[in-house]
């Protein structure tokens, strides 16, 4: 009826003889004999169009080209009217970070990258970290039991078409948590930028600073973690080289009183010592024997006596020698080759328990310290008007699409009818 109503009046609009009257004759019709009759004798007038093909043919496609227009048209004034006057407005509060390291020297580790422009690769990883963490379900999990998001986004707050439904997942819980929260890491400067939307502002602002406090706790977290399990690898290695070099004293000390000798070097040394006085003492007594031996006969005292002194000097000697290398059941060489083993073996044992005890004790600052700070360049502001929708944008958005739609549609319209013509 809507058709045939508005091609009447076209029809009769364009009919210079007669007046346009369509829509105050039916509206007549309507009072004088209701909407059964005023239908009635709308078909009546509408028959000579159908009896005009021409006509008919031309009106149709007017008609057609109205409806695609009208189409287009109720789409613009309805994303129009839901983006100016339905749709949440998302208040951003907005902060600054930088993460540094703080066992870095800067001089030298990040001299050649900024003069490429670039920060450090290690401040880089930080930011990265620190934008997952923050994208991460269990900062979320955090926010949630203390601001509620989850019940925020499913609450009228949020208008009808962006609102999660009651059933909504965790993960898409998360994505929507995400959409409003902007991390973007400057790789000149080096600043992480971090944003959150929410449609108070105040609230905006209060999650902006936990995430801060979150981020500024867990950073150095990250690295306390892996600082305890290298203090728990490197304590049991201190324990293995403590015990190590117990049994090597506790080898040397037995050894030690087994054989009454404090240091067998220095009775090594004390023997030959005593060796080498003996030998000269020999040579000497040999040399006085054959001089007086010349002019003395040999049952003379003073030759039996030298002749008894060289014989117990011999044998001092030889006594002596066999205590060193000699035949006897412990000689001394070989107690003082055990000796340097288990000396040898205690001053590794002692060095490896000094690095170990070194290693424990770096390792135990590594824990209590911070290594990484957070350093907050700006902080959460409070903003006083509402970042998104960017209306103006939005609606020449809006009006661009649907002319540019609007032209392909009437385009490919046009095409398919003067392909079937």
């Amino acid at each position: 009826m809507i058709k045939k109503l508005i091609q009447l009046f076209w029809f009769e609009k364009t009919k210079k003889e007669e007046e346009h009257r369509t829509l105050r004759k039916n509206f007549a019709r309507i009072r004088r004999h209701g909407l059964l009759g005023m239908i009635e004798r709308l078909n009546k007038e509408y028959e000579q169009i159908d009896q005009d093909y021409i006509t008919k043919s031309i009106l149709n496609a007017r008609y057609a080209k109205l409806k695609l227009r009208s189409v287009f048209l109720v789409g613009f004034l309805l994303s129009s009217f839901y983006i100016v006057f339905l749709k949440s407005e998302l208040y951003e509060s907005k902060t600054a970070l930088i993460v540094r390291d703080m066992n870095q020297n800067p001089t030298t580790s990040t001299l050649g990258l900024s003069l490429l422009g670039m920060g450090s690769s290690s401040q880089l990883q930080d930011s990265k970290i620190v934008e997952e963490y923050l994208k991460s379900l269990d900062v979320y999990t955090l926010v949630d039991q203390k601001f509620h998001l989850t019940e925020h986004y499913k609450s009228d707050a949020i208008d009808f078409v962006e609102r999660l439904s009651d059933d909504a997942t965790q993960e898409e819980v998360l994505d929507f948590y995400n959409k409003h929260l902007i991390v973007y890491y400057d790789e000149v400067s080096g600043i992480l930028s971090v944003a959150f939307a929410h449609v108070d502002p105040k609230k905006a602002q209060e999650i902006l600073e936990f995430l801060v406090q979150n981020v500024d706790y867990q950073i150095n977290e990250f690295n306390r973690k892996k600082a305890k399990k290298q203090l728990t690898f490197v304590e049991g290695e201190f324990s293995k080289a403590k015990e190590k070099m117990e049994h090597s004293t506790a080898e040397l000390e037995a050894y030690q009183n087994k054989h009454l000798l404090l240091d067998p070097t220095t009775e090594a040394i004390s023997s030959s010592g005593i060796i080498a006085e003996l030998e000269a003492s020999l040579t000497q007594k040999q040399i006085e024997y054959a001089t007086k031996k010349s002019y003395l006969n040999e049952d003379n005292f003073e030759l039996v006596n030298l002749k008894n002194e060289i014989i117990q000097i011999k044998q001092t000697i030889e006594k002596t020698k066999k205590s060193l290398t000699g035949n006897e059941k412990n000689p001394l060489n070989k107690v003082l080759i055990a000796y340097e083993k288990l000396k040898m073996q205690l001053e590794f044992d002692t060095e490896v328990y000094k690095n170990a005890l070194i290693q424990l004790e770096t390792t135990k600052i590594d824990v209590a310290k911070n290594d990484k700070t957070l350093s907050v360049v700006s902080k959460p502001n409070l903003p006083d008007g509402y970042t998104y929708p960017n209306k103006p944008k939005a609606f020449i958005t809006i009006l661009i699409i649907t002319l540019l739609m609007y032209g392909i549609f009437s385009m490919l319209s046009q095409i398919i009818k003067d392909h079937k013509e």
